[in-house]
């Protein structure tokens, strides 16, 4: 998709996504998908950042709201953890346009579970 990671610290990523041709719609604006994978990776990335080595997360539940289209240019998306549980998590974040107006918010529940190393078979 194109993601460049700004900041990954506990609690809190940052990434940055600089829209071309191929993140459009047939109504020639950005995907609300695209958003949509922003704000998942964004909000998924702070609760993992925040997480003990051996520990992971799931997508339990996000909800987003769109504000308004965009065509071109570069947003940025930033996610924050507000709850940790020692099974679940909460985070919000937004997804801003180069002039910081609000394209789409988002809120997300979490499952906090072991981390599960695949073998290289089990990728494909």
């Amino acid at each position: 998709m194109g993601v460049e990671y700004l900041i990954d610290e506990s609690g809190l990523r940052r990434l940055a996504l600089t829209l071309g041709p191929n993140h459009m719609s047939r109504a020639n604006r950005v995907h609300g998908g695209v958003l949509f994978s922003l704000l998942d990776t964004a909000l998924g990335g702070a609760v993992v950042n925040a997480l003990p080595e051996g520990k992971g997360c799931a997508t339990l539940e996000l909800k987003i709201n769109y504000f308004r289209p965009i065509q071109l240019g570069r947003v940025a998306a930033e996610g924050r953890l507000v709850n940790l549980s020692r099974s679940t998590a909460y985070a919000e974040g937004e997804v801003r346009n180069e002039k910081g107006k609000i394209l789409a918010k988002a809120s997300g529940t979490f499952f906090i579970t072991e981390t599960i190393v695949q073998s290289e078979r089990a990728r494909l």
